[in-house]
């Protein structure tokens, strides 16, 4: 009796502390590939990056990975691979005096999910350089309800004129899938999206702020993407990136790029004299005049005061001033680092090696849009009966 006291106790104590889950985070973009293993105890609050991984292929990071069974399989992917939405659909019902059942709700949802698969399948196979038969709907999320504009959690036994529904819907590319799944158990994989929503996603929980762009820069491209009223969703690119700096800088000083690269890196860290300080910045400002270009541009477009900008490669600081007075309009710049999470979500992130902290917030913003988005709720069940209706593999 007492030894069942005890097994008793643990279990309650176990469920109380909470237990630690182990992720394997893959970030899969055209020019390189990382995964990071973590382990997090959510109701603790607190996330520990185990290890980062990088390479410039995915086939070489894949045979570095350990056994991917053991872990909840999260996947990040660039935007030529995957596009995610975070949008809506507004239906209007014609038994509109009649409360809302079940089939009812299934078959709003079904619309919901159909219509706008239909009407933008085009335009995503046409952003990722396809046809219509090569993208697949992979995954759907009902992410909230509003009946005649109010907020609803459950539908069922209300009347309303109009139904809103609030949604996220992922598309890869049918050959990725079939290029993945002998390397990774798909059943393991609890989560996949493109970066730039799931990113901009976490912005919004975080700042209560639902207008901004998000800039990913790249090696040789930066990517947008727009939050817009609780929809996000890619919006456009424009070539510039890390080769863009170092061809520069290589070109202006007779260097190859490996060099010019060491050189901005040693400028970033600040172990360079004030003079050579300034000379860089002298040599690098025509080609930061083109990145300042292209935000304020897309900026001008969209109508957003806020960027939000998140880089993988070092890059003289664009948060200040000087960066700033490049545009014709005002516009904030922000940083994306692992501390908004830490200081908005209120999380204890460690890392084991230092290093990896440094260009983290990608990877543990993916883990968080998981942790943050409905888990098995009985509205994405209904919608996920139709995505294999939709786009069978």
């Amino acid at each position: 009796m007492n030894l069942v006291i005890v097994k008793l106790a643990k279990t309650i104590l176990s469920l109380l502390n909470g237990q630690n889950d182990k992720f394997l985070v893959l970030e899969i973009f055209e020019n390189f590939a990382r995964a990071a293993e973590i382990k997090a105890n959510f109701s603790k609050k607190q996330i520990k990056v185990m290890s980062v991984l990088s390479e410039d292929s995915l086939p070489k990071l894949l045979k570095q990975l350990p056994n991917p069974k053991r872990y909840k399989i999260l996947t990040i992917l660039d935007s030529h691979l995957a596009t995610t939405v975070y949008s809506s659909m507004v239906l209007v019902r014609e038994n509109y005096k009649e409360l809302i059942d079940e089939p009812e709700l299934d078959n709003l949802i079904s619309q919901a999910i159909w219509k706008y698969f239909d009407r933008q399948r085009h335009k995503i196979a046409t952003k990722m350089g396809v046809t219509d038969l090569d993208i697949v709907l992979t995954d759907v999320k009902i992410r909230g309800m509003r009946l005649d504009g109010h907020k609803v959690v459950n539908p069922i036994g209300f009347k309303s004129k109009t139904v809103e529904v609030q949604f996220s819907q992922t598309f890869l590319l049918r050959g990725f899938i079939n290029k993945i799944k002998n390397s990774l158990p798909l059943d393991q994989m609890v989560f996949v999206s493109e970066h730039g929503p799931a990113w901009s996603s976490v912005i919004t929980k975080s700042h209560k702020t639902d207008n901004f762009l998000l800039a990913g820069l790249f090696q040789d491209k930066t990517l947008l993407f727009l939050a817009d009223g609780g929809q996000h969703s890619y919006w456009n690119k424009f070539n510039w990136g890390e080769l863009s700096l170092h061809l520069s800088l290589a070109g202006d000083l007779s260097l190859d790029t490996e060099t010019s690269a060491k050189i901005i890196s040693k400028y970033v860290a600040g172990d360079a004299s004030e003079t050579f300080k300034r000379r860089l910045e002298g040599l690098l400002s025509k080609e930061l005049d083109v990145l300042a270009r292209g935000l304020d541009l897309a900026a001008k477009k969209t109508d957003t005061k806020t960027i939000y900008v998140h880089t993988f490669f070092d890059l003289p600081n664009l948060f200040n001033g000087n960066f700033r007075n490049r545009f014709e309009r005002a516009v904030e710049l922000k940083p994306l680092t692992v501390d908004l999470i830490a200081q908005n979500f209120d999380f204890d992130i460690i890392f084991k090696n230092d290093g990896d902290s440094k260009y983290a917030f990608g990877l543990i913003a993916g883990l968080l849009e998981w942790y943050l988005s409905p888990q098995d709720d009985k509205l994405s069940q209904l919608a996920k009966r139709r995505v294999r209706w939709l786009s069978p593999i």
